[in-house]
């Protein structure tokens, strides 16, 4: 995986010219935040050696790599998840990659599932913590020195100041990283809920803790595309949902890029 990450890393560097200001992880169905923003070179994860692939309906694919308010950003339009096969090790290596490139701010989104009553679909989450209810940790394993990770402030408070000066209606709250790929039952939706989470989904917590692990600010946004509970919740509804909130997303991305 190391020699993986060197040979991937010393491309990009490569061709982006110079370090990494900020990368940012799209989730299901926010590709399309970018469209309009900066003449971004696409690269396929196929073209990577050790990016991991799996087609999903929402997840582009891809690498984006492009100057975006005067920073030098990339951009992961999709990713992988724990209910795919993939390992830990294998989720969080768009995050390895983008701290191997220089990048020091990470801004992670997802399509999450609203727990918080007060949450209707198409609202805008800034994650203020989150409960790792994957069952693993990135961590396991990776022979850092001091794997013992301090996660208090996990989700920058400086950058969710920032997000919030830019689009004050922006909910805030706890979110749920559980394995899926299942919706959760009304039962499980309130257990989640008893225990303090405002929103779940499938994905970010791995990547905010390999982050962490590597000095990088993060900036999580969920996109509450359905209400969790609700009947006959599909990936297609989520994907929708995600899409038609995709230009408020990229609005909030542009403001916070220009203030970093």
């Amino acid at each position: 995986m190391r020699d993986l990450l060197a040979e991937d890393s010393a491309r990009l560097l490569l061709h982006a010219g110079g370090k990494v200001d900020c990368a940012i992880v799209l989730g299901s169905g926010l590709s399309s935040a970018l469209a309009g923003k900066a003449d971004f070179d696409r690269i396929g994860y196929s073209e990577f050696s050790g990016m991991p692939i799996a087609p999903l309906t929402g997840h582009a694919g891809e690498a984006r790599l492009g100057v975006w308010q005067g920073k030098r950003v990339l951009a992961f339009a999709g990713r992988v998840h724990l209910y795919q096969g993939f390992s830990a090790q294998q989720v969080t290596f768009s995050v390895a990659l983008a701290a191997a490139v220089g990048a020091r701010t990470l801004i992670v989104t997802n399509a999450a599932g609203g727990l918080n009553g007060a949450f209707v679909a198409g609202d805008l989450m800034l994650i203020a913590d989150h409960m790792n209810l994957t069952g693993v940790n990135p961590l396991v394993g990776s022979q850092l020195e001091n794997p013992f990770i301090d996660m208090q402030g996990a989700y920058s408070e400086r950058l969710r100041a920032i997000a919030k000066s830019i689009d004050p209606k922006l909910r805030e709250g706890t979110y749920a990283g559980v394995l899926g790929p299942t919706y959760e039952t009304p039962a499980e939706a309130r257990y989640l809920r008893t225990l303090g989470a405002d929103a779940a989904g499938m994905s970010t917590v791995l990547e905010t803790i390999a982050a962490r692990a590597r000095g990088i600010e993060v900036l999580g946004i969920s996109l509450i595309t359905n209400i969790v509970g609700a009947p006959n919740t599909n990936h297609a509804e989520v994907t929708a949902v995600a899409g038609a909130s995709a230009p408020r997303l990229a609005t909030l991305l542009d403001g916070v890029l220009t203030k970093l």
